[in-house]
């Protein structure tokens, strides 16, 4: 039911009431006829079932936003407290009370720019920065190879080719730390990695009967810890780190501008999760560690929880500003109680932090999820993150483009599961849900609008979603893939505009100008089985909202990798089908691309083969038989023109050589002056859109041959 609808209800019901009063009234002073009675019966009876169902439906129907407030931890036996509380409402099925170490000495980043033209990584929000493993200001390319601990620095010069300036190997107090993302300000190179400390339990013996000494794996365990190396750009030498005992989860850089809304910087924030053992003796705060400094550990007073919510770990944050001119880094820290890493999203504009958490409830006799949705301010001078506003709303949101900030409301799409015993038997249902809050600066938000029906055939649950200022691109799947196009230019009355119906489903979508959409995804058949990877353009204006073309990757796959024998399996795989920054995305430029990565296995006869090509089984009923794996890992750049009557034309496809030795793929591209620049932990092959050709290949030196 509507919220529109909800009103008209409780309307109807009042204006119903009030008129029962009037006749009331008027019969209380005259006297009353058989048929006056009978009338006045009847208005009656209307006004309180009018009433009666407003007050029944409302609860159910209207979306409660289930209030929460945030509390402070007040020293270690009440956290212990809190963590065993936690602990005792998962047992028994509770509810809440309401429902580098220096690179060789080499020329730093030159103060002479050409103003090179460039695409960088794909973020949700403009202006503010998302980790990645690549990173370009038009001059410079920073890239982390995937399960390596170096940065390869390369330059643009002026032909448009590249040359490797130097590769960076990273240490913090003196371990090898693995880089997760890096980003890229005027002075600074930051790398956020994690490094590993491995424990070992007693139990195992150090050496066996021969005198070798032995490692027990079923008796040690490893703990990732959050590495953060600020490197000045000019020097290539470390400026700052800062370790944690805790995984960092997600992370942002966000501008800062002084009153006359000049940049003066850049702030660093960092989202992370904290394991909270609460039966150790240790001290189980969260500890942070600058420069190879001693351990501080966070006090209890900058600790906080939400209630009615799970209290089974710790979220953390981060803040390191970045000022102009700041001679020292230093953090600020605070943490809050929570649930585990893979229940967190966040959202970040150049102004707020939004976290939502999801929490799951469950009975002997129901079962149902809710969000948690906490917002927070910035402090971009001292790196604080400050304490908003806190509540929650029913159902999960399927990632960070599920939530959204905009013309000061706070926008979420939600699905809820919801399991219920009836009699014997356990019925499900799926409930999607779009609401748009705002703070109400008390410390919580009020539902401005709301959606509950019409998001989803039965039983489908939302797959992906995106905001587009007063527009929302919701996809649902089971069978087939519903794009629900939601207009929210009146944030109380939200309104599905169109639906669009399509096999498979999207899980990623891009606004391209106001009436256009391209959406990657997985096709499927009417049963919903997934036979590969989509890309779609859509017409989403108001009044043609229509799918205008369908290209299947797969297909192209087919004719670009060589089957020696009989194919057994074959599988494609594109990270960009569930990482944004995978996609190498400008819809000024008319550009469109990512990696796609292609394993396929099968059998040849053993007269055919040769001996590299597999290995050789012996089978009683065939004889000898040879089997074949190959790897493939290729770059697909669309063009994308949707003044065209197919818009999506056939892709230029890269295929990077995969090294004999080690395992090779595609990880990212960068556009810079019409050249994209394509990457693998072996080379770099850059490609010149405008002329069709491969303008270099370059190969890192550990893999020259």
């Amino acid at each position: 039911m509507s919220q529109q609808t909800l009103n008209l209800l409780l309307f109807s019901g009042f204006l119903i009431f009030l008129i029962n009063l009037v006749v009331f009234s008027y019969f209380f002073l005259k006297p009353l006829s058989r048929f006056n009675l009978v009338k006045h019966i009847v208005v009656g009876v209307l006004g309180l079932t009018a009433m009666t169902i407003a007050s029944v439906v409302t609860p159910l129907r209207n979306p409660i936003l289930l209030t929460s407030s945030v509390r402070s931890v007040l020293n270690r036996d009440h956290l212990i407290t809190l963590l065993s509380e936690s602990q005792s409402k998962h047992q028994f099925f509770g509810f809440p009370e309401a429902v580098a170490n220096d690179a060789t000495a080499v020329p730093g980043a030159s103060s002479e720019t050409r103003d090179n033209d460039f695409v960088d990584t794909n973020v949700q929000v403009q202006g503010v920065q998302e980790g990645d493993v690549i990173k370009t200001d038009g001059d410079f390319i920073f890239y982390a190879p995937r399960w390596q601990n170096v940065i390869r620095v390369m330059s643009v010069l002026e032909d448009d080719t590249l040359d490797l300036v130097t590769t960076i190997h990273l240490t913090a107090n003196d371990q090898v730390v693995y880089t997760d993302s890096i980003y890229l300000t005027k002075d600074y190179l930051i790398v956020i990695g994690y490094r590993y400390d491995i424990y070992q339990m007693g139990g195992c013996a150090e050496t066996d009967e021969n005198g070798d000494t032995v490692f027990c794996l079923g008796f040690a365990w490893w703990q990732p810890t959050g590495s953060v190396i600020i490197i000045d750009r000019t020097t290539y030498s470390i400026h700052y780190t800062l370790e944690t005992n805790s995984a960092f989860l997600d992370h942002r850089v966000v501008p800062s501008f002084n009153n006359q809304d000049e940049k003066i910087g850049e702030t660093l924030f960092l989202v992370g999760h904290h394991y909270l053992p609460y039966q150790s003796d240790d001290d189980i705060r969260p500890y942070f560690v600058e420069n190879k400094n001693d351990k501080i550990y966070l006090p209890y007073t900058q600790m906080y929880y939400f209630e009615d919510s799970f209290h089974d770990a710790m979220t953390t944050f981060v803040g390191i500003p970045l000022m102009d001119g700041l001679p020292d880094l230093s953090y600020q820290a605070s943490a809050y109680l929570g649930a585990i890493p893979d229940y967190k999203k966040i959202y970040v504009t150049p102004e707020h932090l939004y976290l939502g958490q999801s929490n799951y409830y469950w009975s002997n006799t129901e079962s149902y999820q809710t969000t948690t949705i906490a917002k927070f301010s910035f402090n971009r001078l001292t790196g604080a993150v400050i304490f908003q506003a806190v509540g929650q709303v029913y159902g999960i949101a399927v990632n960070q483009f599920a939530m959204d900030e905009y013309q000061g409301y706070f926008r979420i799409a939600t699905t809820e599961n919801r399991w219920r015993q009836d009699n014997n038997d356990f019925v499900s249902t799926v409930t999607n849900r779009l609401y748009v809050l705002e703070d109400n600066q008390d410390g919580g938000f009020d539902i401005i609008g709301f959606i509950d029906e019409g998001i989803g055939k039965p039983g489908e649950s939302i797959v992906s979603a995106r905001f587009a200022g007063p527009l929302a691109y919701i996809v649902t799947f089971l069978r087939t893939d519903p794009l629900y196009i939601i207009d929210l230019s009146i944030p109380s009355s939200p309104t599905i505009r169109a639906e669009i119906i399509l096999p498979g489903f999207d899980t990623y979508q891009h606004p391209w100008g106001d009436d256009h959409l391209i959406g990657l995804g997985y096709q499927a058949d009417d049963q919903g089985q997934i036979s590969g990877i989509k890309l779609t353009a859509y017409d989403v204006d108001t009044t043609d909202a229509r799918e205008i073309q369908t290209l299947e990757i797969n297909q192209l796959i087919q004719a670009l990798v060589p089957t020696p024998g009989e194919q057994v399996w074959q599988y494609a795989y594109a990270e960009a089908l569930f990482d944004h920054k995978a996609i190498l995305v400008s819809p000024e430029r008319g550009i469109f691309a990512f990696a796609v990565n292609v394993a396929s296995w099968g059998y040849l006869n053993a007269s055919t083969t040769t001996p590299d090509e597999g290995d050789t089984t012996s089978d009683p009923d065939q004889g000898e038989i040879d089997y074949y794996a190959t790897f493939h890992s290729f770059y697909f750049i669309f063009m994308i023109n949707f003044t065209e009557t197919n818009p999506i034309m056939l892709p230029t496809i890269i295929e990077h050589p995969t090294s004999v030795y080690d395992y090779v793929q595609v990880d990212r591209g960068v556009m810079i002056n019409n050249i994209v620049h394509t990457f693998s932990s072996r080379q770099i092959i850059s490609y010149d859109v405008v002329n069709a050709t491969i303008i270099q290949t370059f190969v890192f030196p550990k893999d020259r041959d």
